[in-house]
């Protein structure tokens, strides 16, 4: 976990910070909600819903507006911004203000956070309401300057309170946890996943934590796809594109239940899933903050439940307070909880309803403990993080495409800083810029005592071998080469597999009926990418009567052409468009940054590109127009997973883990630009095959 101030204070008060909205804002006037707006859903399972106040109950009306400043979501977010004006809203209903003393402005641009602020000072408002972590910092200064009016910050912790500011924070791990329970009981591939926000957002990484936990505390041996959003702040929790997409390829790793923590990311996710369920796929989805049942209709044939921060009754009662001269300044806790299963609620077993009460009165007890301690566990509970009572250390050393290639290094290294995002965990990484350094590097981590050494490719797996029988007591793991040692883990995919389906899916969308592969250098890894995706070519051609025709390789004389390197974009440029020139229109490189050359011919002659290793339409994001799809290997969850085994004591030498298709180490990356462009039979004929591989009912070799 990482330690900051603001954590270090959160484990303390043992509740979670913050706001799950992104950043945000330009200056708007103050406005009503639409009159067509859809309330969010506001109630906890348990919790009875406020009675509406009668004209004999209503206290007497006295001069009080109150103001609300959104985040970036805006105010129909179907989320978070939406759940704390229907918190206004409910609270003028019982103290009987009327439309005129309640406003709010959305925010458009971060900068104007403080001005949006200044302009309900201006006019008098008696209750300012700002929503989100963002906006922390803005009303931390306006209540400062301002004490004779009231603030809340939903999601806003207060590490200096102030009389007339109320943070009103949830612990949003115990929700998570919930969802994670609900998730594993309902799973049955063994797999689930989480489309989230951002990272740098805290209350994001309670949400995954807790569901990372619950799930784990139900099924031990399971799966679990978990993203964050890879761009800024400004644009983590608006990109309903990016959580389709990322949701779609959990769903192709094998993911049946999918939980949505991103405001509209999230929900793109969700209705992603709802899609899926709509074709006749047993897939479950679980919404975040309110009931999305009542709020993302579109997300019904999935949304099983949704894991809840009761934000609106928590503002409406801290509204009330204000406006009956009890306003309590500091931290303010709300309350969460899984909403009804609705429509599904036969779909949910007994059991596993006995066990969801089970499990939430042991959170709201304390029996039961997440283990989200972003400040580190109470002293109590305090432990190591290894045996010498310090943090894990790990050390990478890059084959020679560098560790910005985008592709193979890159996505390696990413399993580790995100291991340092959620465990004691410090990591390093030397690039090797030519093979001689690959001795010289790993020696360096040796002398520096890293607990664990992690290399990249096979080219590295002589340098490996040597090092590990030389140091019998170092831990070692090498991406894409078996173990030769009992101190080496060998991190191994079935690229087969994900590129037989290439092969196939390059053959159906070529109007030609040429397609082409090359690699960087004639070795095994190579190979297998390009062994298998002529077999793919076969496979199509014999299924459909077809005769595509397939460039730089031949099985039967099992050689074709390498560029010899895995660094010069040049080469790859020069090979596309050679085959280009042979009438090539889709092309495989199998040979790191070396392709992106190859993309980027391929963009200016309006041709094809199937990308490798990682998503490269996330990953060179430039080339999105011709990437139909990429061959993945999941690699940062290998290193990922064996980071967290030396930590938690599981490490093992003298082993392999192979990512397949059955168990998501492997897949095919989501369509993205051409989901509109490949034919509806051609996705069926895919995801066919995927069963039929996975059963073995296709053979890929």
């Amino acid at each position: 976990m990482r330690k900051s101030t603001l954590f270090i204070l959160l484990a303390l008060l043992l509740v979670s910070v913050v706001a799950l909205s992104a950043c945000g804002g330009s200056k708007a006037t103050p406005t009503q909600a639409p009159a067509e707006e859809k309330p969010a859903a506001t109630e906890a399972p348990a919790q009875k819903p406020a009675e509406k106040p009668t004209e004999a109950t209503k206290p007497e009306k006295k001069a009080f507006k109150v103001g609300l400043v959104t985040d970036v979501g805006r105010i129909n977010d179907r989320s978070f911004n939406q759940s704390a004006w229907e918190g206004v809203k409910m609270a003028a209903e019982k103290l009987g203000l009327s439309e005129n003393d309640i406003k709010y402005i959305e925010t458009k641009d971060a900068k104007d956070y403080a001005d949006n602020i200044n302009q309900f000072i201006e006019n008098g408002y008696n209750v300012i309401i700002s929503v989100g972590f963002a906006l922390g910092d803005a009303t931390h200064a306006a209540a400062a300057e301002n004490p004779d009016i009231m603030f809340i910050g939903v999601d806003q912790f207060q590490a200096d309170p102030l009389p007339n500011y109320a943070g009103l924070i949830f612990p949003e791990d115990k929700a998570g946890y919930l969802a994670g329970v609900l998730a594993a009981s309902l799973d049955k591939t063994g797999t689930i996943a989480a489309v989230l926000g951002t990272d740098l957002v805290p209350p994001v990484v309670a949400f995954k934590e807790g569901y990372e936990a619950g799930a784990k505390a139900t099924k031990p041996d399971i799966k679990i796809i978990s993203t964050y959003h890879p761009g800024e702040l400004s644009q983590a929790f608006v990109d309903p594109e990016w959580g389709a997409a990322t949701a779609k390829q959990a769903m192709d790793q094998g993911a049946d239940v999918v939980f949505g923590a991103g405001g509209m990311t999230g929900n793109g996710a969700l209705q992603e899933v709802a899609a899926a369920a709509e074709a006749g796929k047993e897939v479950y989805c679980i919404g975040v903050d309110t009931d999305q049942w009542e709020t993302l209709p579109a997300a019904h044939p999935c949304l099983v439940s949704s894991a809840m921060k009761l934000i609106t009754p928590g503002v409406a009662d801290l509204i009330e307070k204000a406006y009956n001269g009890d306003f309590p300044g500091g931290n303010y806790v709300g309350e969460v909880g899984l909403a009804p299963f609705h429509d599904f609620d036969d779909k949910v077993p007994q059991d596993v309803k006995d066990l969801l009460a089970k499990t939430k009165e042991g959170l709201m007890d304390g029996s039961i403990d997440t283990g989200y301690h972003p400040g580190g566990a109470p002293a109590e509970e305090e432990k190591p993080a290894s045996e010498e009572g310090k943090k894990i250390t790990v050390g990478m050393v890059s084959d020679l495409g560098g560790i910005d290639d985008k592709s193979f290094n890159q996505t390696a290294w990413k399993g580790i800083e995100d291991a340092m995002k959620d465990l004691p965990v410090e990591g390093v990484f030397l690039e090797s810029q030519q093979q001689t350094d690959y001795e010289k590097n790993i020696n360096e981590f040796l002398a520096q005592k890293k607990d664990l050494i992690i290399t990249v490719g096979f080219l590295l797996g002589d340098a490996t071998k040597k090092a590990a029988e030389a140091n019998p007591d170092a831990k070692f793991a090498i991406v894409d080469y078996p173990s030769e040692a009992p101190n080496i883990r060998g991190l191994l995919f079935d690229v087969s597999e994900p590129s037989f389906l290439a092969g196939y899916l390059a053959a159906g969308m070529s109007q030609t009926g040429v397609v082409c592969t090359y690699g960087g250098i004639n070795i095994p890894p190579v190979v297998e990418f390009m062994t298998a995706f002529q077999n793919g070519v076969d496979y199509y051609n014999e299924k459909n009567g077809k005769d595509v025709t397939l460039l730089g390789w031949d099985n039967e004389a099992q050689d074709g052409a390498f560029t010899g390197n895995f660094e010069s974009t040049d080469d790859g440029r020069r090979f596309a468009e050679n085959f280009f020139d042979e009438g090539c229109d889709v092309i495989f490189p199998v040979a790191g940054p070396v392709g992106l050359g190859s993309a980027a011919a391929a963009k200016d002659r309006g041709m094809m590109m199937i990308g490798v290793d990682t998503d490269q339409y996330i990953s060179a994001p430039e080339f999105g127009s011709v990437l139909v799809t990429s061959v993945l290997k999941n690699m940062d969850k290998a290193v990922y997973d064996t980071i967290a085994d030396l930590v938690n004591g599981k490490f093992e030498g003298g082993e392999n883990y192979l990512g397949t298709l059955a168990n998501g180490g492997v897949g095919l990356a989501p369509y993205h630009d051409f989901e509109d462009k490949v034919p509806d039979e051609l996705k069926a004929d895919i995801e066919g095959l995927i069963q039929d591989i996975i059963d073995g009912k296709v053979s890929v070799k």
